[in-house]
């Protein structure tokens, strides 16, 4: 499907068979969607016109409301989370945590919030035994559902006028990152990317760890930052003399 649209990628984007077109008007979303149907129709593609919905100004896709503001997650994705009792098995576990990572492009520092349930998670498969859920577990879940409903859980769409403004930071612990732009004083959230460290990272210098954050920010960022001017920000020096300082490979 994909390469049957090649010529309508600038307008339209290919997920398995659901075709999404977006344009900026009327008239041009009308001459985008005539393209699009012209290439189906030469690769003989029927659509079915009961699952077709056309001219909206927002929908509904892969879990997330879009619109010209911006994304966030859909109202009935999170209430099933919230819905979601206290797990009790590996499995239940395992659901809660898949379903709330889909979302945490929208959560600061998402990735070390859950950790006491990912060590009790992770000893559970290791040792076969029954779930061993505690107080701090408990906590923790709650907290989770919480920031579903207490967060502002929206993002923007850059704008290709201003610069992007990349805030990193790293632990022991975690590493993670924010996007931003500032148009005419007013901060605008992109993207949040966090993860937990592994044990090879744990044991990096400082400073790497600090490099680290920018690089995995990068490639997690990659699609917002293609193309623009970025600002970024660390709270560790010495790294803007790496940055400076010439390549000398041997």
């Amino acid at each position: 499907m994909t390469d049957i649209l090649s010529t309508c990628r600038q307008f339209s984007l290919v997920y398995i068979d659901d075709i999404v077109v977006y344009s900026h008007s009327f008239e041009e979303h009308l001459n985008h969607l005539t393209q699009v149907l012209s290439a189906l129709s030469k690769h003989n593609f029927q659509l079915n016109p009961v699952k077709c919905s056309i001219f909206h100004q927002q929908i509904d896709y892969l879990s997330h409301t879009i619109s010209k503001h911006g994304v966030k997650p859909t109202n009935e994705k999170i209430q099933a989370i919230i819905k979601l009792r206290q797990p009790t098995t590996l499995s239940e576990t395992n659901k809660f945590l898949g379903a709330l990572s889909w979302y945490r492009k929208f959560i600061p520092k998402f990735a070390t919030i859950p950790i006491p349930i990912h060590a009790v998670k992770n000893l559970t498969k290791t040792n076969r035994h029954k779930l061993e859920w505690s107080a701090s577990q408990s906590q923790t879940f709650s907290q989770l559902k919480q920031l579903l409903i207490t967060s502002p859980l929206f993002l923007d769409f850059p704008d290709d006028n201003y610069p992007v403004i990349l805030t990193t930071n790293a632990s022991e612990i975690g590493i993670g990152g924010t996007l931003q732009q500032n148009i005419n004083g007013e901060i605008k959230n992109l993207y949040y990317h966090s993860q937990v460290t592994s044990s090879t990272q744990r044991r990096y210098d400082h400073i790497e760890l600090k490099a680290l954050a920018i690089w995995l920010c990068f490639q997690r960022m990659r699609s917002y930052l293609l193309g623009r001017s970025i600002i970024i920000y660390t709270d560790h020096c010495p790294l803007c003399k790496m940055m400076n300082s010439s390549v000398k490979n041997r």
